[in-house]
C-alpha cells in the first residue's frame, strides 16, 4: 500500500505543480472543479446512499452557488468567514464525538453542510490563483504546506506515534503526527520566506502556516468523522493507494478558505502579493 501511495504521489505532484504554475486560471478552475465535484459526489454518496436523484440535486445545487460566487464578481470574503466558523463548530463536532453523530446524518441540514464544506475551498483556491501574476505561487504554497503537514504527520507518526490524538474519531492519528505536521508546515514556510523574501515580517508567516496546519488537520478529523458516522472505510477508490478525491482535498477544503481569509485580513492581499 504505501509504495503505490508513493507511486502515486510521485507521478501527480509534479503534474499538479506544473499545472498551477503555467496553466491559465480558467485552466486550473475547470480542472479543481472535477476533483472539487468527484469529492463531493463522494460525500453524497457516503450522505445518501439511497437517494441519487437528491445526491445529483444538492450536487448541482453546489456547482450553481461555487461559479456564480467565483464568476459573477461577487464579495467572496463573507464565505470565508461563514467558513471559518462552521469549520470551528466541526472541530467541537470532533471533539465531543460520538455525540452529536445525529447532527450530521439530518437530511435537511445536508445542503448546508455541503455549502460550507466544499463551495469556500473551492472558490478560495481559485480566487487566489486568478488574483495577479503572483497568485499560483500563493496557491502552490498553500498546497505545499498541506501536503508538507500530511508527510509530516505520517512519517512522525510511524516512527514516534504512540498516544492517540483522538482515537474515537481517527485510531490512526497522534499527538506525534500533529507535532510532525506542525513542524513542517513550519519548515516549508520558512523555506519560502527566505527563497522569496516577501514584504512581510517572518512571524507573521510562521503564524499563518501554524493556522492552516490546524485547519489541515481538522478537515482530514472532520472527514474521519463522517467515515465512521456513515460508516465507511474511504470515500472512493479512483486514486491508487489514496482513496477517492475526497480523501486527497479533505485538509484542502477547511485549510484554503482560512488560509485566504489570512491573506485578506491579516497581511493586506495587495502586500501579500507583490513578492519581491
Amino acid at each position: 500500500m504505501f509504495k503505490l501511495r508513493l507511486l502515486s504521489a510521485i507521478i501527480l505532484i509534479p503534474l499538479v505543480v506544473l499545472g498551477l504554475l503555467y496553466l491559465p486560471s480558467a485552466y486550473i478552475a475547470v480542472g479543481s472543479g472535477i476533483v472539487f465535484i468527484g469529492a463531493a459526489w463522494e460525500w453524497l454518496r457516503m450522505a445518501m446512499p439511497q437517494n441519487p436523484l437528491r445526491r445529483a440535486m444538492l450536487l448541482t445545487l453546489l456547482i450553481v452557488v461555487a461559479s456564480n460566487l467565483l464568476y459573477i464578481g461577487l464579495n467572496e470574503e463573507w464565505i470565508y468567514w461563514l467558513a471559518l466558523m462552521c469549520w470551528l463548530c466541526g472541530f467541537i463536532g470532533i471533539c465531543y464525538y460520538p455525540r452529536g453523530t445525529a447532527i450530521w446524518q439530518e437530511v435537511m441540514l445536508q445542503p448546508f453542510v455541503g455549502l460550507v464544506m466544499f463551495v469556500p475551498g473551492w472558490v478560495a483556491f481559485n480566487q487566489l490563483h486568478s488574483y495577479s501574476a503572483k497568485g499560483p505561487i500563493w496557491v502552490l504554497l498553500g498546497c505545499c504546506l498541506i501536503w508538507g503537514a500530511d508527510i509530516g504527520a505520517y512519517c512522525t507518526g510511524k516512527l514516534w506515534g504512540k498516544e492517540k490524538l483522538i482515537p474515537e474519531v481517527s485510531p490512526g492519528k497522534t499527538w506525534a503526527g500533529f507535532y510532525g505536521a506542525l513542524a513542517a508546515g513550519m519548515l516549508i514556510m520558512s523555506v519560502f520566506y527566505l527563497w522569496f523574501k516577501p514584504s512581510f515580517p517572518y512571524v507573521y508567516a510562521l503564524w499563518l502556516a501554524l493556522i492552516v496546519v490546524l485547519f489541515a488537520v481538522v478537515g482530514d478529523l472532520v472527514e474521519s468523522l463522517l467515515k465512521r458516522v456513515y460508516g465507511f472505510k474511504d470515500s472512493g477508490n479512483i486514486i491508487p493507494g489514496h482513496g477517492g478525491f475526497y480523501d486527497r482535498i479533505d485538509s484542502m477544503l477547511a485549510a484554503f478558505p482560512i488560509y485566504v481569509l489570512g491573506l485578506h485580513m491579516i497581511f493586506n492581499t495587495d502586500i501579500m502579493l507583490s513578492v519581491r
